[in-house]
């Protein structure tokens, strides 16, 4: 199902919460997604996440085909909603690979 690893950008003011992010992303996930912060060319970008509200205002345009999600954390347990939020990005694709018995694209 998979070919290649899904290309995700990670976007917020705070780039503190953006490295939260990629380290996260990175240490759950390498197999499934390649992460990456902010890059003027999004043309190979597959999910552009926003991390916080400066991030969400500051959307760019987005090529046809990117998909946005935001992802509001709670400012009380930011690893904790970071970790959770990249774990069930991974479970989705886990689930759709198994209908097809496809392993992970690494």
């Amino acid at each position: 199902m998979y070919k290649r690893r899904a290309h995700v950008v990670f976007f917020a003011a705070n780039d503190l919460l953006v490295e939260k992010a990629l380290r996260c992303a990175q240490a759950l996930a390498a197999d499934w997604i390649e992460a990456r912060s902010y890059v003027p060319s999004l043309a190979e970008c597959d999910l552009f996440i926003t991390l916080d509200a400066g991030g969400l205002g500051n959307l760019p345009r987005l090529p046809q085909g990117v998909r946005h999600k935001h992802w509001p954390l709670s400012p009380d347990a930011v690893d904790q909603d970071i970790e959770a939020r990249v774990k069930g990005l991974i479970g989705g694709m886990r689930l759709l690979a198994s209908l097809d018995g496809s392993p992970a694209p690494r």
